[in-house]
């Protein structure tokens, strides 16, 4: 009975349940720990970004002979100088679009109400939503009162923005620190030599073999997810530019991050460049729709497959179902970091489950 797997599996399960019932209960004692966590989490979600897409320029100057450590400044330089452009180039377009945007915003309120009206007196839309039945005055001035009590509550509550600017200020400025060690650290092999160190023999083959796919396959991630937001971006900007839409340069931002989130991330990021359109003529919402189908398209069949592949190798339906469960449980940040969570634990779970069947096969 006692060698039951089955039985083992199901003891397992209860002492990892027990462990973590009894840490929620013991709160002086793991609250610190909770609190270093969030504190430091975003630094080491942005360091680690930073390094997946910084260190191949680091590896191609030792390639050339140049020492690590001198090749680190120059990454940085590089970091700097990139992020200096961006800010020189587009950071005055870029807030002069905010603040257009704003003061804009109580007159699209106003022209939404307009447009709702017309398609009341429409016999299609009629038949289709009783749209008597909606309060349309009332409607609209909620609208109206939630925007400028967001606005004002934005503007009023100083002491609140000037915390999360703090925490933000600071998280920034560990990045940099954290990035030099992992830079520095990858061409040294200092994860190696803890698992030699600190890991019983059997497991230290597994370990490295675990941890060297999990760095290539994040690495090709978020360089790929990088390049392609980049892509897309870009290619948004121009073609809002060519039919003239209105604040191209956040909407075309607003596509290009919404398209990390795979598949659904498109319709979203789409949803506020065709709320312009629409606040301007319905004429032009349709041709964003039809422009942001085209970028799609290309992003889909050109782009994705030139630079992703497969190098997730998970199925479509897979990352949704994902991808819902991850935002249901952890909100934004659970989306933005479902599939590479993801492929890391299905990554130790195969590696393992190869591991056991190497290991059986070998004693038989």
């Amino acid at each position: 009975m006692w060698e039951s797997k089955l039985l083992k599996i199901g003891i397992a399960v209860l002492v990892v349940f027990s462990i973590i019932y009894i840490g929620t209960q013991i709160t002086f004692v793991f609250r610190p720990i909770v609190a270093v966590f969030e504190a430091l989490f975003l630094s080491f979600l942005i360091s680690g970004i930073l390094f997946y897409l910084t260190y191949p320029l680091s590896d191609l100057l030792c390639k050339f002979k140049v020492p690590r450590m001198l090749s680190m400044p120059i990454v940085f330089l590089v970091l700097i100088g990139v992020i200096t452009f961006l800010g020189l180039s587009i950071g005055p377009n870029l807030a002069d679009e905010f603040a257009k945007m704003i003061n804009n915003l109580p007159p699209n309120i106003r022209q939404l109400n307009f447009l709702i009206l017309e398609m009341s007196d429409h016999p299609f839309i009629s038949k289709l939503i009783n749209l008597e039945s909606i309060n349309l005055g009332s409607l609209t001035e909620r609208l109206a009162v939630m925007a400028s009590n967001t606005i004002s509550g934005l503007t009023s509550s100083v002491s609140s923005i000037a915390g999360v600017i703090a925490n933000l200020f600071t998280s920034i400025m560990v990045v940099p620190f954290l990035l030099f060690f992992m830079l520095k650290e990858k061409g040294q092999g200092t994860l190696e030599k803890l698992v030699d160190r600190f890991l019983p023999e059997d497991y230290q083959g597994l370990t490295k073999k675990v941890l060297a796919e999990i760095n290539m396959k994040m690495g090709a991630y978020f360089q790929g997810v990088g390049i392609v937001c980049l892509c897309v971006g870009l290619l948004a900007y121009i073609s809002f530019l060519i039919i003239g839409l209105e604040f191209a340069l956040i909407l075309a931002i607003i596509i290009g991050i919404t398209n990390i989130i795979p598949y659904l991330g498109p319709f979203i990021g789409a949803i506020p460049a065709a709320l312009i359109g629409l606040f301007e003529s319905p004429a032009m919402m349709i041709y964003v729709i039809i422009a942001i189908v085209i970028i799609q398209q290309i992003e889909s069949l050109f782009i994705s497959p030139a630079i992703m592949g497969r190098k997730m190798a998970l199925s479509p339906l897979v990352v949704i179902l994902v991808i819902l469960i991850a935002g249901r449980l952890a909100g934004l940040m659970g989306i933005i970091l479902a599939v590479p969570g993801f492929t890391v634990i299905k990554i130790i779970v195969n590696q393992t489950y190869d591991h056991i069947q190497a290991r059986k096969e070998k004693l038989e």
